[in-house]
């Protein structure tokens, strides 16, 4: 239970660094180097009041210096990022190995899911170290070559097909790196299924969208959130949605 707590508190930990990476990608600032600063005053914030979680609520989500409100964003990435590794930590076939090769699985893919939804973007600066990252981890576990390759050009093929046909009408070009990115993961089996969760979940999430109003048929909306978050489905279940999908008809 100690070693369980202390997984959560370094997933809060790197939750924290991930606000910063997006913001800071985003305004085009180097994320290594610097005082974090009030987004609004500018004013360097002091370290009592950069405790992940603890301190949004401390300062009761405003600035301690111009009361300015303080984004959700910060404690929901910093939490859900140590939910995400304390999963991966009691995960029933837990080894150390892929402990550490999903998690920084799950650092690519929380990044990916942020910065979409919120800029609707999927950076190649992104997408690309993943890819690379992906391919050689799980080279070393001894995943078999054709499997990633088979399913990086089976998906990334999928996107890219898409973005040729509409003119890049229906997708963005980041798509077809972001399904790329699935099949070296997952593999060609396990990225359909990610695939295939994401267009169910995206539909559903559209539909209630346009049924409450907020949205309209031509509404864009962030589809590399849906990738991105189905993909992590898939990482940790996609055996058993396999198998249970099989039993279905079987």
């Amino acid at each position: 239970m100690l070693y369980g707590f202390f997984v959560f508190l370094i997933g809060i930990c790197v939750g924290s660094f991930l606000n910063v990476l997006v913001f800071r990608t985003h305004d085009e600032q180097p994320f290594f180097r610097g005082r974090s600063k009030c987004i609004k005053c500018e004013v360097p914030i002091a370290w009592y009041d950069l405790i992940p979680v603890l301190s949004f609520f401390l300062l009761r989500k405003r600035c301690r210096n111009c009361k300015s409100a303080i984004s959700w964003q910060y404690p929901l990435v910093e939490l859900v990022t140590g939910l995400l590794f304390l999963g991966l930590w009691l995960r029933p076939d837990f080894a150390i190995e892929y402990l550490v090769r999903d998690s920084i699985f799950t650092i690519f893919l929380i990044v990916l899911f942020v910065y979409d939804l919120k800029y609707q973007l999927l950076l190649d600066r992104f997408t690309i170290p993943a890819m690379i990252a992906a391919l050689l981890l799980n080279l070393f576990l001894g995943v078999p070559v054709w499997s990633m390759l088979v399913g990086a050009i089976v998906l990334g093929g999928f996107f890219l097909g898409q973005y040729w046909i509409s003119k890049g009408k229906w997708i963005g070009d980041g798509d077809i790196r972001m399904g790329a990115l699935m099949g070296l993961m997952l593999g060609l089996e396990h990225g359909l299924v990610a695939l295939f969760l994401a267009y169910v979940l995206g539909a559903t999430v559209g539909l209630i969208l346009i049924v409450s109003k907020k949205a309209k048929m031509h509404t864009q909306i962030p589809f590399g959130t849906f990738l991105a978050l189905t993909t992590f489905v898939s990482l940790l279940w996609g055996e058993q949605i396999v198998n249970w999908y099989l039993n279905l008809f079987m």
